[in-house]
């Protein structure tokens, strides 16, 4: 008996040579770039690629934000290790000694 507006799949997962429950995941809409364009496929070929040209726009305003956000780094010194006392182009530092926390 089967109730209208009710998914029944075409074929079972269980019981078939060679066929797994992990099979019923192997669509496009779940593999690599059809995650995020499945739901796109449903609009109009208009409202599509005004889509793509949003998505597109959000990635190129991220990457223009790192390259600004990039041209304000500072180079960390680059520090000596305590055998390189010889060393003139690093910075040498004042070693501390460790202290017991008491408990």
């Amino acid at each position: 008996m089967s109730r209208q507006g009710s998914y029944t799949p075409q074929h079972h997962d269980r019981d078939q040579v060679g066929r797994h429950a992990l099979n019923s995941m192997g669509g496009a809409e779940f593999t690599g770039v059809g995650t995020v364009f499945a739901p796109l496929n449903q609009l109009p070929a208009e409202l599509r690629l005004l889509a793509l040209m949003v998505l597109v726009f959000v990635g190129m305003v991220g990457c223009s934000v790192a390259w600004i956000d990039q041209q304000s780094y500072v180079e960390s010194p680059n520090i000596c290790r305590a055998h390189e006392v010889n060393r003139t182009d690093c910075v040498h530092v004042q070693r501390v000694q460790p202290t017991r926390v008491p408990s």
